[in-house]
């Protein structure tokens, strides 16, 4: 992937750990996911996706530029489809809808308030859940799920609990960026240049 002046898009460093963070993503989903299953809690709140949202913000924020996380859920989604069916709730490819949509939406959030520092985390995690949310049912009516009583019903309360789940996200995303921000590790991954 070709970037601007003709440099890549992203170092070998940073592919390197672009990769790391979304196999820590996807190994903790499959094991929380898991975990978590026989509770039900899953159908109310989402806490499974805690980790990776503040994996996501944290990798958005040390790689800095547009397409990071489309990349990331690009890739994340790919996996989904063959490693993890119950994804999304949705069959095969069919997963790379809502996963790169997720993608776009973070993205274009985290670059448009680029100016905020600390603020970015809030507005990206809780305007781009809200919308990522709203996108997620969109597409799956637009397959044909059912909208019955049970599911408007839920949807509130899923609503609700999706902005918590993000927001929570986003302030420990900002607690584990105040933490490593400044240390060589995140200075290299910033402006780490072609080999």
């Amino acid at each position: 992937m070709g970037g601007e002046n003709g440099k890549p898009f992203l170092t070998n460093t940073q592919i390197v750990f672009l990769a790391s963070m979304i196999a820590a993503d996807f190994g903790s989903g499959l094991v929380i996911k898991n975990l978590l299953a026989p509770t039900h809690i899953l159908d109310l709140i989402r806490i499974d996706m805690i980790v990776p949202i503040v994996l996501m913000l944290v990798t958005r924020r040390l790689l800095d530029r547009f397409g990071v996380l489309i990349l990331y859920e690009t890739v994340w989604g790919i996996c989904s489809v063959f490693a993890m069916p119950a994804a999304f709730g949705l069959p095969g490819l069919l997963k790379l809808l809502p996963a790169v949509t997720q993608g776009i939406i973070l993205d274009t959030l985290m670059s448009l308030f680029r100016r905020f520092h600390r603020l970015r985390f809030y507005i990206s995690a809780l305007l781009g859940g809200t919308l990522s949310f709203f996108a997620y049912f969109g597409i799956r009516l637009a397959l044909g799920y059912p909208w019955n009583e049970v599911i408007r019903a839920l949807f509130s309360v899923q609503l609700l609990t999706t902005a918590l789940v993000w927001v929570a996200g986003a302030a420990l995303a900002l607690l584990v960026w105040k933490q490593i921000g400044s240390t060589p590790l995140a200075r290299r991954l910033a402006v780490a240049e072609p080999a």
